[in-house]
């Protein structure tokens, strides 16, 4: 897998489902289920990205606007073997720069505590740690959250 052969283009309808079994997979009980994803296509569809490798769906990111400022991160996979290759930071990146074309002046997130790998990422490219949000998840862990100045 080449990250280059990795194209990221706006979520359709269709990929809806995918989203679904990807939601169910990564984040088991904490996982959005289809009404909740179909809210967000229709309310953030103008920051609901897929990563799209030669037709599969093997990541997806969603966002939305809460203000005239801010732009928060919802929810943001890649499917086990695509992890690791830089696609969830393809998807952060883009819609970074989606956020700044837009003139909003942060995004917000959350992540669990534990998700070192996701955490690192965020560092990276430049969210900083604001808070702690303590039995935040259905199974009671707690969140960081994470605010990028743009």
């Amino acid at each position: 897998m080449n990250i280059l052969d990795i194209t990221i283009r706006e979520a359709r309808p269709e990929d809806l489902f995918y989203i679904v079994e990807l939601e169910e997979k990564t984040f088991g009980p904490d996982a959005f289920g289809f009404n909740h994803v179909f809210y967000l296509f229709e309310k953030c569809r103008d920051y609901f990205l897929i990563a799209d490798y030669k037709g599969l769906l093997v990541g997806y990111i969603v966002s939305c606007r809460e203000s005239e400022e801010e732009l928060h991160v919802h929810s943001i996979a890649v499917v086990e073997w695509f992890r690791g290759k830089g696609v969830g930071r393809r998807l952060m990146e883009e819609t970074i720069n989606l956020a700044r074309q837009r003139g909003l002046r942060r995004i917000r997130l959350e992540v669990k505590t534990e998700n070192v790998a996701a955490i690192k990422l965020y560092e990276k490219l430049g969210f900083v740690r604001k808070d702690i949000l303590r039995n935040f998840y259905e199974d009671r862990s707690d969140a960081y959250v994470y605010l990028l100045t743009l």
